[in-house]
């Protein structure tokens, strides 16, 4: 169940990466599928730059949304025209009752 939310009003576009067979030469092929996804929650976490030698900013989110997103670790989410990738793993968390159930993941993105 998700609850109605006023912290929950964003939406994000997941990219999932999926087999879509293999070509002449048994390597496989891919293909992007985006899925938009309601009730998401999206929040700054960090920004670092870099300056040792190049300049590179390093910037985090942590998304929270439904249940059951289907997420994985190579898994990308664009959010307000920012493509975002998944930092590690991405949690299911359960709550007593389902009340709180939800998925929570950290993203980020490098520009420079």
């Amino acid at each position: 169940m998700v609850l109605d939310n006023p912290l929950r009003r964003d939406t994000v576009t997941v990219i999932d990466r999926v087999k879509t067979g293999e070509d002449d030469y048994g390597a496989d092929q891919y293909e992007d599928v985006e899925r938009d996804v309601p009730d998401c929650n999206m929040q700054p976490v960090s920004s670092t730059e870099v300056v040792d030698g190049k300049d590179q900013v390093v910037t985090r989110w942590r998304l929270a949304g439904p249940p059951g997103m289907g997420l994985t670790a190579q898994s990308r989410v664009r959010y307000r025209g920012v493509l975002y990738e998944v930092d590690g793993e991405p949690g299911e968390l359960g709550s007593f009752g389902g009340l709180l159930d939800h998925t929570e993941v950290f993203l980020k993105v490098v520009s420079g």
